[in-house]
């Protein structure tokens, strides 16, 4: 039973770290900009939402929308004021990662000082916990997941059905051949920065509603999390993302089932780096990261 409890706990994670996976790749496969202050937008989006439950009294649902479209506006402002004027002006790589670094700063510490140090949790109306003898399933545990496919579900048919999502995979291996067309590369690629920033709130909510508190500094985990899945997942390939998220969940969750609970994390990511050792490009990449803006 412990290794069914651990499996479904497995699965609550990873709903999330798919979507986390989902952000980080569709902006960087298509844009090869390393946004880190993703970590940002993923906390100022849960801020947004605790605002207007607790604040604002607005069901959980609809503050999670008000967190979706403040993190697309500031995903947007991001590549509009930030990464656009740097690439105007020539600059390297690393300086685009330290802007983006600067800005996630910046923008954590502008949170402490609007709300504190001190984190906040929100109570969230969810089914009641399931108990099969020994086995447990929280509300949380049954919303999460369900929600995370509805949501994934939906922006893979975005991806491979609308014409924009075609020109977006398209934007991945050529931008050329796509500017050679006529399409404008530039509003794709902020589109994916918007679409890319309005699934972390979601991520975010699916936390919240399993009881987690949200802090100031949380999202610095949340952007290494979405990192390490684009990668295991591999860098050209959007949906991949989700499902390597997915079993970075269930990963981290079994290793509890042999090690004690504080290896669960270090090993993990110790498997993955062995696996990209032997594989590079991820399990359903095709090729490796660009370096090159």
């Amino acid at each position: 039973m412990l290794f069914v409890q651990l499996l479904i706990n497995g699965i609550f994670a990873g709903s999330i770290y798919a979507l986390l996976g989902l952000s980080f790749a569709t902006i960087f496969s298509t844009t090869k900009i390393w946004h880190f202050a993703q970590g940002a937008v993923y906390t100022l989006g849960a801020y947004v939402i605790l605002a207007a439950s607790l604040y604002g009294k607005l069901p959980f649902a609809l503050a999670a929308g008000l967190g979706v479209v403040a993190a697309a506006g500031l995903g947007a402002l991001s590549i509009a004021v930030l990464y656009r004027p740097l690439q105007r002006r020539g600059a390297s790589s690393l300086v685009m990662v330290m802007a983006s670094l600067g800005a996630m700063v910046i923008a954590d510490n502008l949170i402490v000082l609007g709300f504190g140090p001190t984190g906040y949790s929100i109570d969230v109306a969810v089914p009641d916990t399931v108990s099969f003898g020994s086995l447990l399933i929280t509300g949380g545990q049954m919303v999460a997941p369900l929600t995370a496919l509805v949501i994934v579900g939906l922006y893979m048919w975005f991806l491979f059905r609308s014409v924009n999502g075609r020109r977006m995979r398209a934007l991945i291996d050529n931008e050329e051949l796509l500017l050679l067309n006529g399409v404008d590369t530039g509003r794709l690629q902020m589109l994916a920065f918007a679409i890319g920033s309005a699934l972390l709130p979601c991520a975010a909510a699916l936390s919240i509603v399993s009881g987690s508190g949200i802090s100031p500094y949380f999202g610095i985990q949340a952007v290494l999390t979405g990192a390490m899945a684009m990668f295991f997942g591999g860098v050209d390939s959007i949906e991949g993302a989700a499902v390597a998220g997915l079993a970075l969940g269930i990963i981290e969750s079994l290793a509890a089932f042999i090690l004690p609970t504080e290896w669960q994390t270090a090993v993990t990511y110790a498997l993955v780096l062995v696996f990209l050792m032997v594989r590079p490009t991820g399990l359903f990449g095709r090729s490796l990261p660009k370096t090159s803006l």
